[in-house]
């Protein structure tokens, strides 16, 4: 990437791990010549003294142009190592001409001395997971890349199903371009090769749920302990949904659904699935399901009922209610 060039520090964090590779990958290249990497690049994983980073950061490069240091998970942009930060962060000010440091971080303090004197000094990337809109864009760009087509509206269903990891996406879509050939994927083919998430797998469930299908109901729970999913597990996406359909019911009237996504973390396809759920149920029949929930948890734990039957019976209870 042109933006790594001439950048002597650069710091990348985020939990969208595809990002934080895929930048990693680039700057790696553009740093140092693959054949120079033996000599002349350092990794550092953990807790590492920031004396040790420094050391590596002021070797001269054998043989080549530039030098890399790499450092992951250190924690210096958090608190608790306030020493080694401001340490780092001094000699952030002055690296020598011939070295390219890298710091790659989940989290970080943006008021710490440290991050500052990356974001004055050098590059700073927040690796976010992109909006729905972005994410099926680049699914579509990316199918071309491998040379089969993905409709805009397949990109659509096939996110919803997987969820929004670029990582999951990148492999599924690559999974259904192997499998398509040169053709054109629809939504029948997302179903054959793709994995759908347990949380595409609850919101099937719900809707069975919210149709009174107790029906379709058992049969897809069968289908989820069949795959080995946890029944508990299961009852706690349930009473989660819940839990959900009650506060988007609440705050629906009130702001948008981009706002109750920043409200309540959520994705914004996710809001929509909870907010279209609350019209298959009544603000008393939401509580009552999950005091259901409850109940069921409380049963299964104290022996009282087997935990694949127990959620069975749950099941058929919120139906028939």
């Amino acid at each position: 990437m042109k933006e790594f060039n001439n950048q002597r520090c650069c710091l990348f964090y985020g939990k969208e791990g595809f990002l934080l590779s895929h930048w990693r990958k680039s700057l790696v290249e553009t740093a140092v010549p693959e054949d120079a990497r033996d000599m002349n690049m350092d990794v550092f994983e953990g807790k590492v003294d920031a004396a040790r980073i420094i050391e590596s950061a002021e070797t001269q490069p054998f043989m080549a142009e530039r030098r890399l240091v790499v450092v992951t998970s250190s924690g210096l942009f958090q608190s608790g190592r306030k020493d080694d930060a401001e340490s780092m962060a001094n000699f952030v000010k002055d690296i020598p001409e011939s070295t390219v440091m890298l710091f790659i971080e989940q989290d970080v303090d943006k008021r710490g001395k440290l991050y500052k004197s990356v974001v004055e000094h050098g590059l700073v990337k927040e690796a976010a997971t992109p909006k729905e809109a972005e994410l099926v864009d680049w699914a579509v760009k990316l199918c071309a890349s491998f040379g089969a087509k993905l409709p805009k509206p397949v990109a659509v269903y096939l996110i919803r199903n997987i969820s929004a990891d670029m990582q999951l996406i990148y492999n599924e879509v690559a999974k259904l371009a192997s499998y398509k050939g040169s053709g054109e994927i629809s939504n029948a083919d997302v179903d054959t090769i793709c994995t759908k998430s347990l949380e595409a797998k609850i919101f099937d469930l719900m809707k069975a749920i919210g149709n009174r299908d107790a029906k379709r109901a058992a049969a897809l729970y069968g289908n989820l302990i069949a795959a080995k999913e946890s029944p508990l597990m299961v009852l706690t996406m349930i009473a989660r949904q819940f839990r959900y359909y009650l506060q988007c019911a609440h705050l629906s009237p009130k702001i948008s659904q981009k706002d109750i996504a920043a409200q309540l973390s959520l994705h914004p396809f996710a809001v929509r699935e909870f907010v279209e759920g609350t019209r298959n149920f009544s603000q008393s029949a939401m509580i009552s399901a999950l005091e259901n929930c409850l109940e069921t948890d409380f049963a299964i734990k104290t022996g009282q009922i087997g935990d694949v039957l127990g959620v069975e019976v749950l099941l058929i209870r919120i139906c028939n209610e």
